[in-house]
């Protein structure tokens, strides 16, 4: 009887379906699921197009993760030192380490959270810049750590490196409002929190860094949402929403039928309106906690937080309400 060497029979690529050597360069899953080399690149391109969603990176047919060094082989020293910092996001412990980089290079170190300085030092070799962590802006580092007076007065004028003292002073209320707009244009998953936008489709999501199904309207995952049949799957979610405020329309252009301010025609005006009022609210909790006058205050120290676009009379005017039934 004739017998075929194991190591000698080809397997097939997931993705285009060509026949390679078991033995490949490219990547398989701890599932015997196989991607030639070339279609590996590409599938590294996928992963870091939206690294902050992809990473880890899975098999796209059984979700498995991938391994992390077969991946690293695909990569150009680019993707590498992308890949590298969004690993490093996602291993360390928000409660106490936080990823800081440079603006310039793909450079990133680890700092524990109770780190207090504001001053980044890139050590990559032909980078070597000093930035702001907190505005990422550059300053000149001093030559030694002996300072001339000439370049102590330049140290301090607007745009050396004492003036990011300021900066630090303000942090706080920076990433509030910050992480006020971010949460306000974008929803994230109830389990993993991967955030991200909706398509033009329906308001039912699944995750594609956990697979949990939950709706993008309300926030809620599949099994926290109030349905018609409570073993139902989530269409039952969207039974009676029209009177039921614990219920969602699948499609957001429906509310248009009993709520004139949203769009009926257009999915994308309606994600916008849907985004505005989350903004809005988020806007508002914001101005809870911090005055106008430190608000003010803080445009006048980041000149960017004063162009959102926002109209902030409008917020404290508008009906909040995403539904009025």
């Amino acid at each position: 009887m004739e017998t075929t060497d194991k190591k000698d029979e080809n397997v097939t690529c997931l993705s285009c379906g060509d026949e390679i050597s078991r033995t490949h360069n490219g990547i398989k899953c701890g599932q015997g699921h196989d991607m030639c080399t070339e279609c590996a690149k590409l599938y590294v391109c996928n992963v870091l197009s939206d690294p902050e969603a992809k990473i880890p990176a899975k098999c796209s047919l059984c979700n498995l993760e991938l391994n992390s060094v077969q991946l690293e082989m695909q990569m150009t020293p680019e993707q590498l030192e992308i890949y590298l910092m969004y690993k490093a996001m996602k291993e360390v412990d928000p409660k106490l380490d936080k990823v800081m980089s440079c603006p310039f290079c793909k450079y990133f170190e680890i700092w524990t959270i109770d780190n207090s300085s504001n001053y980044f030092y890139c050590k990559k070799p032909g980078c070597h810049k000093g930035s702001c962590s907190v505005c990422f802006k550059e300053f000149e580092i001093p030559s030694s750590s002996y300072v001339y007076k000439q370049e102590f007065e330049e140290l301090k004028s607007e745009s050396g490196m004492f003036s990011h003292h300021k900066c630090f002073k303000h942090r706080k209320a920076k990433k509030a409002w910050d992480k006020a707009l971010e949460n306000g244009t974008k929803r994230s998953c109830p389990e993993c929190k991967v955030g991200g936008v909706k398509d033009d489709a329906c308001t039912h999501m699944t995750c594609d860094n956990c697979n949990t199904v939950w709706c993008y309207f309300c926030g809620k995952k599949d099994s926290d949402l109030d349905k018609s049949d409570p073993k139902g799957n989530i269409y039952k979610h969207n039974e009676d929403w029209e009177t039921n405020s614990k219920r969602c329309p699948m499609y957001l252009t429906q509310i248009s039928a009993i709520d004139p301010r949203w769009s009926s025609h257009s999915d994308q005006e309606a994600k916008d309106f849907f985004h505005k009022i989350r903004t809005y609210k988020k806007i508002k909790r914001f101005f809870k906690k911090y005055s106008h006058k430190k608000f003010y205050k803080l445009c006048k120290v980041f000149p960017m937080v004063s162009q959102h676009g926002y109209d902030l009379e409008e917020v404290f005017t508008i009906d909040l309400k995403l539904i009025k039934r």
